[in-house]
């Protein structure tokens, strides 16, 4: 029994038909963990992590399971992600036995100190290598001039001498092979001598 009166009892009916009995929440019909599981309340904004990740104790382990079991009826949820959370209830249930949140409660640091702003890296200046063109091999002043005079003189020398000509090259005729007969009359066409017999017959 509540022991304020005007505290309303939750309205949760179990499965074994026992009324919850744990004091409602204000202005609702069900105590805050039956008003999360039945009809959801407001969380924090920007949470890091989802109410079903915060599983610090066993009864939300069971509170998570049951999450995961709601959305597999509902088909909120495909099987293969389901499987997967299913398998990190079952270490976070064989953790939970050397697990605990609230131990040393007295020595709990009550406010995050100030920490110092990590000084800012130095960004280096990309060095630039300029691309030198490759130097051409100098060859010695002498030699270039020695070379000069040298294409020069063969120029002068061959002015004015005729260019050889080159001799005609007539060909050969082969030698007349009396033996060597005449090629054959191709296929279907009438040799001269049919042609004369022909063109005779056509007078007479």
């Amino acid at each position: 029994m509540p022991l304020n009166k005007n505290v309303r009892d939750c309205q949760h009916i179990k499965v074994t038909g026992v009324q919850c009995g744990s004091p409602g929440m204000r202005g609702e019909q069900f105590c805050y963990f039956h008003q999360r599981m039945l009809r959801g309340v407001s969380t924090p904004p920007n949470a890091r992590l989802h109410p079903i990740a915060m599983i610090e104790n066993e009864e939300a382990i069971q509170a998570s399971l049951m999450e995961v079991i709601n959305a597999l009826a509902r088909n909120h949820i495909d099987l293969r992600r389901a499987d997967l959370i299913l398998k990190a209830l079952h270490i976070a249930v064989k953790n939970s036995r050397r697990a605990r949140f609230d131990m040393n409660e007295d020595e709990m640091v009550r406010e995050v100190p100030e920490y110092a702003a990590p000084p800012a890296p130095v960004k280096a200046k990309p060095q630039v290598r300029k691309q030198e063109a490759p130097k051409e091999k100098e060859l010695p002043r002498i030699a270039v001039e020695d070379a000069i005079a040298q294409v020069q003189a063969s120029a002068l020398a061959n002015i004015g001498k005729p260019k050889p000509r080159q001799a005609e090259v007539t060909p050969i005729a082969a030698p007349f092979d009396p033996a060597q007969r005449k090629p054959a009359a191709r296929a279907g066409m009438p040799s001269t001598t049919q042609v004369a017999v022909n063109q005779r017959n056509t007078r007479t």
